[in-house]
């Protein structure tokens, strides 16, 4: 199963064995285990903002130095996200932060959806977006439109489930909250704890959290999954939690969010066709594990929604529009840069990958670019700015790039590639 994320790795998870107190001085220890081995928590927790993980992980280590670190780090690299996601758990214990993540409470929800929902066309049916619904007529149209556009325009064709994850469903013990512990932790309950004890515990503390079962950190993640064995109807799905939806809102970027969140995670299963394309064909095959880095992936993913709500026949966006959408990359950066397997890019580079699509939707032969051609542009572009420093200056001159650059036949990108430097600069 292939999964890609709208957000840098969120946190940390340790996978060693729990200490539950008992009530009575003692210990009891849980170690957890998966039914999937490793499987299932992998598929949901290398999400992202690494660099609020940082934060959110305060309550294993010193407070005040961990603060006096990122404060440091953001005179270079400053993620809103981060900032943002360390504010939601101010208020919450160092305790209680500890267990929230060794249970991995924060999982829940999306396990919940992927591993126990029986997928029905009743189910789909009542699938919902934000806490009370208020963005599911906008998910749901945005979704039809980019799957008429790809499919339009080169002949990607999924059926993609479109899936929200709610902390409300961990407040449903029985039917909910316990059948996803056992997929989860099945093979670790005993006698002295069980799968009830356990489900007991979670719903005392989501109790204790501000908002309780609609605090933002049950639900902080996106991703798409491709065709998997393990799911329970095997079908590739893009799930969006209303944690999301709710960090975008409450910086003033709730109107184009969702637009954002569902388009580029399309964007990723245009990734998987893409990737089982260069599976069939040679020439594909030899550009090296590099190509599949998860900066690359989610610059790309964002040049590929940009694109499509920018495109004359798709998105329309206005140029305001589009504004709010280089906000809204530019929000989910990180700033972990020394680590290539969780790095998903810096705002500066989440936002400039989105100028980027959409100078190219705008360009004068933007009717006549298909998929694998995008693709292409893409690649000489992410080979460009790929350890620039000067990236706002860059971006300043992306019209130029794409202008210069949507004239070219694919296979001369690289040499013209070359020459736009020169005129650029």
């Amino acid at each position: 199963m292939k999964v890609y994320f709208l957000f840098p790795i969120l946190y940390y998870f340790y996978v060693s064995e729990l200490c539950i107190a008992n009530g009575q001085g003692g210990t009891r220890r849980l170690r957890p285990m998966y039914p999937h081995g490793q499987s299932v928590m992998d598929k949901i927790t290398n999400t992202e903002i690494f660099s609020a993980s940082m934060a959110i992980m305060i309550s294993r280590e010193d407070r005040t130095n961990d603060v006096a670190n990122l404060t440091k780090s953001a005179t270079t690299c400053s993620s809103p996200s981060g900032k943002w996601l360390r504010r939601q758990v101010d208020n919450v214990s160092n305790a209680d932060l500890t267990k929230f993540f060794d249970w991995h409470i924060h999982t829940l929800p999306f396990a919940y959806k992927l591993f126990v929902v029986r997928r029905t066309d009743e189910s789909a049916d009542m699938e919902y977006f934000g806490l009370d619904g208020e963005f599911t007529r906008e998910i749901s149209s945005v979704h039809e439109r980019s799957r008429d556009f790809w499919s339009s325009h080169s002949g990607v064709d999924d059926d993609i489930r479109i899936l929200g994850a709610h902390g409300s469903d961990l407040a449903d013990r029985e039917d909910k909250l316990i059948p996803t512990l056992e997929v989860l932790f099945g093979g670790s309950y005993t006698e002295d704890y069980t799968v009830s004890d356990h489900a007991t515990d979670i719903q005392e503390l989501i109790s204790r959290l501000p908002g309780g079962y609609d605090h933002p950190l049950l639900t902080f993640n996106a991703f798409a999954t491709d065709r998997v064995d393990d799911r329970r109807d095997g079908s590739p799905s893009i799930i969006i939690g209303d944690g999301y939806f709710e960090f975008q809102r409450s910086v003033g970027l709730g109107s184009e969010g969702p637009e954002y969140a569902l388009t580029h995670e399309h964007a990723h299963h245009l990734q998987f066709s893409l990737l089982a394309t260069a599976n069939t064909e040679p020439e594909e095959k030899n550009r090296g594990s590099s190509d599949q880095t998860a900066r690359r992936q989610e610059l790309m993913a964002d040049a590929f929604s940009a694109y499509f709500l920018a495109h004359d026949s798709g998105g329309k966006m206005t140029a305001q529009e589009l504004s709010n959408i280089h906000e809204i990359a530019f929000s989910v950066g990180d700033c972990e840069t020394n680590n290539d397997d969780r790095h998903h890019g810096t705002p500066q580079e989440r936002g400039c990958a989105t100028r980027w699509g959409a100078s190219i939707a705008n360009s004068r032969n933007a009717a006549s670019i298909d998929l694998v051609e995008l693709k292409h542009r893409f690649d000489v572009w992410y080979e460009r700015i790929d350890g620039f420093e000067d990236l706002e200056n860059f971006c300043q001159h992306h019209d130029a790039v794409a202008d210069v650059i949507s004239s070219a036949p694919v296979n001369s990108l690289v040499a013209h590639s070359m020459k736009i430097f020169v005129i650029i600069w």
